[in-house]
């Protein structure tokens, strides 16, 4: 499998995740700077560009199984997956190309999910219905709900409308590829496919929106504007992991809002999440184990456990287990630092790694 899976990955496309070509990269600097002088002074309100209906939301897609889709031959073992972590039959498992790169917006029993293909990440909040796209501030997309309430799509956090102040309820999730996924629960869920024909499907962008971009502003210089991070949030502390660079297996064991939590990155599939550092009443020292098979290439020093990037105990004392998920996104950090701009960011010492 695992032979298969890396030639899979021979001669990708470069995608909305980071794999911006270097000429896209240069005009997109250009652009920033651009962007960046006209900025609006601090404190200013955020410029919001408002395009509803360019994108047309789906509504509750019937529902199948990753291995009765998988037999169909339409998705690609490449290709970019949100996976939720967490309910019936494992979770499941949405290609992007195929369900969420053309409407943006799903409304679904298995949650409200909003892509943003500019800020790289897939949003997954708890079920909800009437979404719809609305538009970009600073850069990040937003929803518009039923009741004409304006919400970010990466925080979840309504910013204009009735509701205000309130906030979506994220769910478990991560992203990963298709093939990976498959391999470690193809009995989870997945909409169905019908003859590959009935939903339409659409490369994910090589290139940032120039609408999207008109309304970044000035970016925090701590890191790059396209720099590819992980956000956690802990009650109302935050902290920005950058993930580019990294080895193929990571482990990050760190403190936020003085919650421990441990951050696993898997390069092949370009997959973060994290976890919390306590399991039930037990504390926990997590690492990226580098001869661990690729099906669980982490471990607790505490029992020996072998874990899944889903964080599932699959070999050891604590088999059978699931960690408890933290609040958190995959994305860009000008999208996080816009949503989050008091966020702290993680700096290692050394890559958490051993043998």
């Amino acid at each position: 499998m695992k032979n298969e899976t890396t030639a899979l990955r021979v001669g990708r496309k470069p995608d909305a995740f980071g794999r911006l070509s270097p000429w896209s990269k240069v005009l997109f600097a250009l652009a920033l700077a651009g962007a960046a002088n006209a900025a609006d002074e601090p404190g200013a309100q955020r410029k919001l560009l408002a395009k509803p209906g360019l994108f047309e939301a789906l509504t509750e897609p019937p529902c199948s199984y990753c291995s009765t889709q998988h037999r169909k031959g339409f998705i690609r073992g490449e290709d970019r997956v949100l996976a939720w972590l967490r309910g019936a039959h494992n979770g499941g498992a949405m290609p992007l190309r195929h369900f969420l790169a053309g409407p943006r917006v799903i409304n679904d029993t298995y949650g409200l999910f909003f892509y943003d293909a500019d800020g790289g990440y897939v949003a997954a909040f708890k079920k909800d219905y009437g979404y719809t796209f609305y538009g970009w501030r600073s850069g990040v997309m937003v929803a518009k709900g039923p009741d004409g309430t304006l919400w970010s799509a990466l925080s979840g956090r309504a910013f204009e409308g009735p509701k205000k102040g309130q906030r979506l309820e994220r769910v478990p999730s991560t992203l990963t590829e298709w093939s990976y996924w498959l391999m470690l629960h193809p009995e989870s869920t997945a909409y169905d496919l019908f003859d590959g024909k009935k939903y339409r499907v659409v490369e994910l962008p090589t290139e940032m929106n120039a609408e999207a971009r008109e309304t970044m502003g000035q970016v925090d210089a701590r890191l790059q504007p396209l720099a590819n991070v992980l956000g956690v949030e802990v009650g109302n502390k935050t902290k920005a992991y950058p993930l580019d660079g990294l080895a193929e297996r990571a482990c990050f064991m760190d403190e936020v809002g003085g919650e421990a939590v441990a951050v696993f990155w898997y390069g092949p599939t370009r997959s973060a999440v994290a976890y919390r550092g306590k399991l039930e009443d037990r504390s926990l020292t997590f690492y990226a184990d580098t001869i661990s098979p690729e099906t669980a290439p982490f471990k607790d020093k505490e029992t020996g456990t072998r874990w899944t990037l889903a964080g599932r105990g699959v070999d050891g004392p604590l088999k059978g287990k699931e960690l408890t998920w933290s609040d958190i996104i995959q994305c860009r950090w000008y999208a996080w630092a816009a949503e989050y701009p008091d966020s702290a960011v993680y700096s290692p010492v050394k890559q958490s790694a051993e043998k």
